[in-house]
């Protein structure tokens, strides 16, 4: 397939097919917005608007998607955050709109803990990192925490038309920040990923969504969205591009040739 990239909607001449990788930092995320509308307008474009809307806002996937979640609250008064904190159980995870590879993601121990995050957070804010470009801003005005969910493995779905990749996080109790150097792909169909993908299937229906990620964890018998992010980087390095598409004899890095054979098909 012949391609290239531009930097900005205004080059598009069409027809074709488009594909936004969107930026963190705020500024930039609002053009790639404004880029994916002129796009469309010419291209056919693989992502939704709807994740290019909600990439970098845990707010918004929240609002959209909590009923897929663990048990979340968002809170944007300072009082109602401390009552909250102070009758919830423990521990809690505390998240901020913006970063990846679990940046500014909390775990909230103890009431005492979970109470006072929530007043530094509405007093003086609490310093993030953004996921790309060394970007900083603060965390003020709002909470959003969530049931902890204890578990060995983060899940990474990636969609791609109707095509799945799957991949494992560990959770090592010495790191635990979970990162693309610790995730192993899924080689083979078992009932557990068989489970796995009916949730994500049935999620993918639901957000409208044929280009997606999403992080999932199982709690019990059931299985609970943490966030959705972009599918395209995710995961790159090494062995990961060995990983099989489920649905075709493809691997993980001929992904775009899988979306190529769906549209060339009509099943996209």
């Amino acid at each position: 397939y012949e391609g290239k990239r531009i930097k900005s909607g205004l080059e598009v001449k069409g027809p074709g097919v488009g594909f936004i990788r969107p930026h963190a930092d705020p500024k930039r995320l609002k053009a790639n917005r404004d880029d994916f509308a002129l796009m469309s307008k010419h291209l056919r474009m693989v992502q939704d608007q709807t994740q290019i809307d909600v990439y970098e806002d845990k707010s918004a996937q929240f609002w959209r998607w909590r009923d897929w979640m663990p048990d979340t609250g968002r809170f944007s008064g300072k009082d109602e955050a401390i009552r909250f904190a102070e009758s919830a159980d423990y521990p809690l995870v505390s998240k901020a709109d913006v970063g990846a590879s679990s940046k500014n993601v909390r775990i909230l121990k103890t009431r005492a803990e979970g109470v006072r995050h929530c007043v530094e957070v509405f007093d003086k804010g609490i310093e993030v990192d953004h996921c790309a470009g060394g970007k900083k801003s603060r965390q003020k005005g709002y909470v959003l925490l969530q049931r902890f969910i204890p578990h060995k493995i983060t899940w990474r779905v990636n969609i791609i038309g109707t095509k799945r990749a799957v991949f494992m996080r560990y959770c090592y109790p010495d790191k635990p920040v979970a990162q693309t150097g610790n995730v192993e792909p899924v080689m083979e169909m078992t009932k557990q990923v068989e489970s796995l993908f009916d949730f994500c299937n049935r999620f993918a229906a639901h957000a409208g969504t044929k280009w997606c990620a999403l992080d999932v964890l199982q709690d019990g018998d059931e299985w609970r969205l943490l966030e959705t992010s972009l599918a395209w980087p995710w995961p790159s390095p090494g062995k990961c591009n060995d990983a099989p598409i489920f649905g075709t004899d493809k691997k993980w890095i001929q992904l775009f040739d899988v979306m190529f054979d769906e549209i060339e098909a009509g099943t996209w």
